[in-house]
């Protein structure tokens, strides 16, 4: 009896130290163990699980699966590949954990949105958006009423807007742009009577003898950048559509070039935007409210990182 306590408390002494020291496991041993346990459905409430678990995350940490912090992040993390029905070993790399929230990737919310069968259209990519006017008020592309009618040039639209005896709609031009000799830049509205408009050098040169400043044409620059998402869902036999949208003014006005990986890859970053809030709207039965990563570490003031932008395709994250 002595000696059966005695080799007891040894075996309880090693497995504290086991505990205490648990050594890191490859990535093969981890999805194995993984896999066994199956892992993603471990019951957190109950304490022997949860001990399981903890154990396992312990493991992780000290492997190169992931970028797990914390047991705490990791079962953050279990949850949210429990709610949204995920393999750990994929969520491990793909759900991150952000001043106590946890953010999803686009790629798993793009493949969370093809195993419901959502099919999606990229509308707009990073359409550049030009000025135009009446004569009066100036728009952007994007942002003109639905009562706006497109002219190619100030005439077709005089002629239109004459003809409008009902003034029902406005008509609209390009906004022509010009530069001067000095480098700066006008759009059409801003000239005044001491510009005027030169052909070629020699007009120029006259154009300065009669004490006025020579501006001449260039190509229109944008004001805006927008891209557009239209995703599709069949809800009870009905087809129900949801527009995701974001802008280059957007983001700015967000702040979100404050950071340098946004200003590296503004037209991912927007198209990571526009496609969540589609898919938010369409989908928030499956999504629960997520948000996506670079979205969360934004407005968390987190560093965005190279790995946050990288594309993988939906079909990459299996059940």
């Amino acid at each position: 009896m002595v000696f059966d306590t005695m080799e007891n408390k040894e075996n309880e002494t090693k497995e504290n130290l086991l505990a205490d020291k648990v050594p890191a496991a490859s990535n093969n041993e981890l999805q194995h163990q993984a896999n066994t346990q199956r892992f993603s459905s471990i019951n957190l409430f109950d304490d022997k699980q949860l001990a399981v678990a903890e154990n396992f995350l312990t493991k992780i940490m000290r492997s190169d699966k992931g970028g797990i912090k914390s047991v705490n992040d990791g079962l953050a993390i279990l949850m949210r590949a429990q709610d949204l029905n995920l393999p750990f070993s994929t969520c491990i790399e793909h759900i991150h954990v952000i001043n106590g929230k946890t953010g999803v990737d686009i790629h798993v919310i793009k493949a969370l949105l093809s195993k419901a069968a959502i099919t999606w259209e990229l509308t707009k990519d990073y359409v550049a958006q030009y000025e135009c006017t009446d004569g009066f008020n100036v728009y952007v592309d994007n942002l003109l009423p639905e009562y706006a009618i497109r002219c190619k040039t100030a005439d077709e639209a005089t002629k239109l807007a004459e003809a409008d005896t009902n003034n029902e709609h406005i008509y609209v031009y390009p906004v022509k742009w010009y530069q001067d000799f000095n480098g700066n830049i006008y759009r059409d509205y801003q000239l005044t009577e001491h510009h005027k408009v030169a052909i070629n050098q020699k007009h120029a040169n006259n154009i300065i003898a009669e004490k006025k400043i020579p501006v001449t044409r260039i190509p229109a620059k944008p004001v805006d950048f927008v891209t557009e998402y239209e995703l599709v869902r069949n809800v009870n036999g009905k087809e129900v559509h949801a527009i995701g949208h974001f802008s280059y003014n957007e983001a700015q006005a967000a702040g979100m070039f404050d950071k340098d990986t946004y200003k590296k890859y503004a037209r991912i970053l927007i198209g990571h935007r526009a496609f969540t809030y589609a898919a938010r709207d369409i989908a928030s039965d499956i999504l629960f409210g997520v948000a996506e990563t670079t979205e969360l570490k934004i407005v968390a003031g987190a560093d965005l990182k190279d790995a946050d932008i990288i594309d993988i395709q939906p079909e990459e994250i299996k059940n």
